[in-house]
């Protein structure tokens, strides 16, 4: 460690790594006033060496990392786009005692568990504030202002792109496709947006609470993450006819021995904390068991929200603030996780189809605690409790399409919805 000042490398240059660069240079004055002395950034490894890069006389551009370690930094920021980039580089930091800040969540949901090993062994930190909710300070509330609490679940709205979209269609009846394009345009969505709207990257980083919270991987209430191609206006519609709106949510619930997770569309009603969660902001509603419901909301993404992660996870490392004990520990038994939670839970879900949905539903023997019509068409809105193996058996058989929604709310809440509509005559049973 340098006398004069903290010597911080950044790997990648693109819309984080530049954030971060920025938000160090014109932050210089504060940043040594937390730190005691100044935080300077003497390397940036890029790919392309060649290209002209916004960086100042004191940054060296180096294209190999052999050249960065050169500079002996106290730390490393990690700003790649994907897994097979930035994997090899944090573990050979982490192999030679260097800790690394990344925003990179694909990488730590896939390898987070290697290279949190590797921190260990080599007396180094791995820090991903910023790989999980954007500019929300998550992780570290979680870990430090929450520390007393046990979290019993989070509901999250991971993903701005998703939001954003969704929230479009919502407003305006948008079709899907005109909501996205109009996304891209305005570069909230990539211009392959796969992974924001088929719900891996809100499932990378539902993985990643998982550990942070309760120290091992969830178990998966579905085989993939179901993503928002195919929420359409007219189910939107009828969601608002319900009292509420679809959203995409990452959930996890700690049970006895197991914490399960599942990131899909759902029902939520209006006093719901995550129903006002709207364009392209992320929202985290998290249950503890002293504090009660909290909603931490804000930018999920983009170069400021990031890189004020980053740069806060740089300073707690270096002030030696960061705590590593996890809060949260599920016990260990002699059985799998799978066998323990192999006995699924009746749930309530909104089901969404053409008129006649939900005579077929009671044919098939399931309950229907209330339905609805969406006023300009023919569509129909049903909500039913039953065991998710059930409904995708009935999804088997039932030859039309619909949509599958799960409600984010008490069954108490629930029955007193459907039975106060029932007096009003807003809803037909």
């Amino acid at each position: 460690m340098s006398q004069t000042g903290y010597q911080l490398a950044i790997i990648g240059f693109g819309t984080v790594g530049e954030g971060v660069y920025h938000a160090v240079e014109t932050s210089s004055d504060k940043l040594t006033r937390l730190l005691g002395k100044p935080l300077h950034i003497p390397a940036v490894l890029v790919k392309d060496g060649t290209k002209k890069r916004n960086t100042g006389a004191a940054t060296r551009i180096v294209t190999q990392l052999d050249e960065l370690l050169r500079e002996k930094p106290d730390i490393v920021v990690e700003a790649t786009p994907d897994a097979e980039t930035g994997f090899p580089y944090v573990r050979r930091l982490l192999e030679l005692g260097i800790t690394v800040v990344t925003a990179n969540k694909e990488m730590v949901a896939n390898h987070g568990e290697v290279l949190a090993d590797l921190a260990e062994k080599n007396d180094a930190q791995l820090l991903f504030e910023g790989a999980v909710a954007g500019g929300i300070p998550l992780l570290n509330t979680l870990r430090h202002t929450l520390k007393t609490n046990e979290i019993l679940q989070v509901n999250g709205i991971l993903n701005g792109t998703s939001n954003y979209v969704l929230t479009k269609m919502q407003r305006e009846g948008t079709p899907f496709q005109n909501a996205l394009k109009e996304a891209q345009e305005k570069g909230y969505a990539e211009a392959v947006p796969d992974k924001d709207v088929d719900g891996w990257d809100a499932s990378f980083k539902t993985a990643i609470l998982s550990q942070w919270i309760y120290g091992q991987a969830p178990v998966w209430k579905q085989k993939e993450p179901a993503g928002i191609r195919e929420i359409t206006a007219e189910d939107l519609a009828l969601s608002a006819q319900a009292g509420g709106s679809l959203k995409h949510v990452a959930t996890l619930r700690k049970d006895r021995y197991c914490v399960t997770a599942a990131v899909r569309p759902c029902f939520l009603f209006r006093d719901h904390p995550l129903y006002a969660v709207e364009g392209v902001n992320n929202g985290v509603h998290i249950e503890g068991s002293i504090v009660g419901d909290l909603l931490l909301q804000g930018p999920g993404a983009g170069k400021g929200p990031t890189a004020s992660a980053v740069v806060e996870d740089v300073v707690n490392v270096l002030n030696k603030t960061n705590g590593k004990v996890v809060q949260n520990p599920i016990p260990e038994t002699s059985g799998s996780a799978d066998e323990l939670h192999s006995e699924s839970q009746e749930e309530f879900y909104l089901l969404t189809g053409n008129e006649g949905l939900s005579r077929r539903v009671s044919v098939y023997g399931l309950s229907v605690t209330g339905k609805f019509h969406e006023s300009k068409n023919t569509r129909e809105g049903i909500v039913i409790k039953a065991k998710p193996e059930s409904v995708q058996e009935f999804k088997r058989q039932y030859k039309e399409q619909f949509g599958i929604y799960p409600v984010l709310a008490a069954e108490d809440k629930i029955v007193h919805y459907f039975e106060q509509q029932k007096k009003s005559r807003a809803v037909s049973f």
